[in-house]
C-alpha cells in the first residue's frame, strides 16, 4: 500500500495489467509503459495474468515485468492481485489491448496532485480511442461512441470537452490513490463490468473521479460486426447482473434498450391488430432522427461514407445490449459470469 517518499521525489506509482491470452497485443502495451517520461525508478509494472495458455507470459517475460498468474480468477480477483501486489502510492489500471502516450504517468499524477480539495477523490482517469491503423470499423465504433447515443452518456467514452468529476471511468485508463484500497475492493466474483461495479460502490461512498479529456489511451475496440454484437451483450448482461447484485439501479439508462425492444414488439402487435400502421411509423421516425444526429456527428469525426453504417451499428449495438441485459435480469441464481 502507499509508501513513505521524500517531499521532492515523484510519488512511487504501480501500474496493472490483467490480461488472457493477450500474446497479440500485450507487448504493445508493455512497450508504451516502457516509454514513459515518468522516471524509471519511480514506477512499476506489475502483469495479473488470469491463466493464458498463449505465449502472454513470455512477452511479459521479454519486458522485465512482474508476472503472477492468477488461474480461472476473475477479472475483480485479478485486479485485486494487483492491488496486494502494489508498492506504490498510486495504482493505476490500463488494459492489455491499450497503448497509453509518452505522458500518461506524468498527465495521471500531475492531476491528481494538483486537484483542489483531493479529499473524496478515488482517482483520475480518461477516454479511450481506437488506434490509428485500426481497421476502419473499429475507428467507427470508436467515433460512434463519442456520441451521447452511442455511449449512454458515459465520459470514458462520450466526447466531453473539459476536466470535470464524474462517478465512474474505464479501468482501462485509470489511477487510484491507493489508500481507497485500505476500505474498498474490486469485487472477486464479478468478471464482466467490474470496474462499474467497483466504481458504483465508491461513488455510494462519496468518493468521484477526475475525468481528464486529454489523458487519452489507444484501445483496440471491435473490429467487425460480430465483436461489435458480442461486446454489447456482454455489457448487457454485465450491467443486469450487477443492479440484480446490489438490487437497485445503477445507471438509469441501462435498462432502456431491452424497454425498447419491448416496446416495439407490442407496437408491432398493436398495428397488427389493428391492421393499421400507426406505432411501429413512429418509433421508426424516433429512430431515424437519433440515428441521423450520431451519423452527422460521425461523419464529422471521421469524414468517411461508411458514416451511413451508423443507424445499423447503432441498432445492433441498442439491440444485443438489450438482449443481453433481459438474459441477466432473467438468469437463475446465482448469476452465472459468462454468457449463457
Amino acid at each position: 500500500m502507499p509508501t513513505s517518499r521524500d517531499e521532492t521525489a515523484r510519488p512511487f506509482v504501480s501500474v496493472v495489467i490483467v490480461t488472457y491470452n493477450s500474446e497479440q497485443t500485450v507487448a504493445e502495451t508493455l512497450s508504451s509503459l516502457a516509454d514513459q517520461t515518468y522516471p524509471a525508478d519511480r514506477y512499476e509494472v506489475l502483469v495479473v495474468d488470469g491463466g493464458s495458455t498463449d505465449r502472454t507470459e513470455d512477452i511479459a517475460a521479454a519486458h522485465g515485468v512482474e508476472f503472477r498468474v492468477a488461474a480461472d480468477a476473475t477479472i475483480g480477483e485479478c485486479r485485486n492481485r494487483g492491488v496486494d501486489a502494489a508498492r506504490g502510492e498510486y495504482v493505476a489500471f490500463t488494459d492489455s489491448d491499450c497503448a497509453v502516450p509518452s505522458t500518461w504517468l506524468d498527465s495521471h499524477v500531475d492531476r491528481i496532485e494538483s486537484y483542489p480539495d483531493r479529499v473524496d477523490i478515488a482517482g483520475v482517469g480518461g477516454p479511450n480511442r481506437p488506434f490509428p491503423d485500426d481497421p476502419p470499423f473499429a475507428k467507427l465504433v470508436g467515433s460512434l461512441q463519442g456520441t451521447v447515443f452511442g455511449s449512454g452518456g458515459s465520459p470514458q467514452s462520450h466526447a466531453i470537452g473539459k476536466v470535470r468529476l464524474v462517478g465512474s471511468v474505464a479501468a482501462c485508463n485509470v489511477l487510484y490513490d491507493a489508500s481507497v484500497f485500505e476500505e474498498h475492493r474490486y469485487d472477486d466474483e464479478v468478471n464482466v463490468g467490474e470496474d462499474a461495479e467497483f466504481h458504483f460502490r465508491l461513488s455510494e461512498a462519496g468518493y468521484r473521479f477526475v475525468f481528464d479529456p486529454a489523458i487519452a489511451v489507444s484501445h483496440h475496440l471491435s473490429a467487425d460486426w460480430g465483436a461489435l454484437c458480442k461486446k454489447s451483450r456482454s455489457y448487457g448482461y454485465a450491467m443486469a447482473r450487477i443492479q440484480r447484485r446490489h438490487g437497485k439501479v445503477i445507471r438509469w439508462y441501462s435498462a432502456l434498450p431491452s424497454l425498447a425492444l419491448g416496446g416495439g414488439v407490442l407496437a408491432a402487435a398493436d398495428d397488427l391488430r389493428s391492421r393499421r400502421a400507426r406505432n411501429v411509423p413512429l418509433l421508426a421516425l424516433a429512430f431515424l432522427v437519433v440515428t441521423g444526429l450520431a451519423t452527422a456527428q460521425v461523419y464529422r469525426d471521421r469524414r468517411t461514407p461508411l458514416a451511413v453504417l451508423v443507424p445499423v451499428m447503432l441498432a445492433a449495438q441498442y439491440g444485443y445490449y438489450g438482449l443481453g441485459f433481459l438474459e441477466g435480469l432473467t438468469a437463475p441464481d446465482p448469476v452465472p459470469q459468462d454468457l449463457p
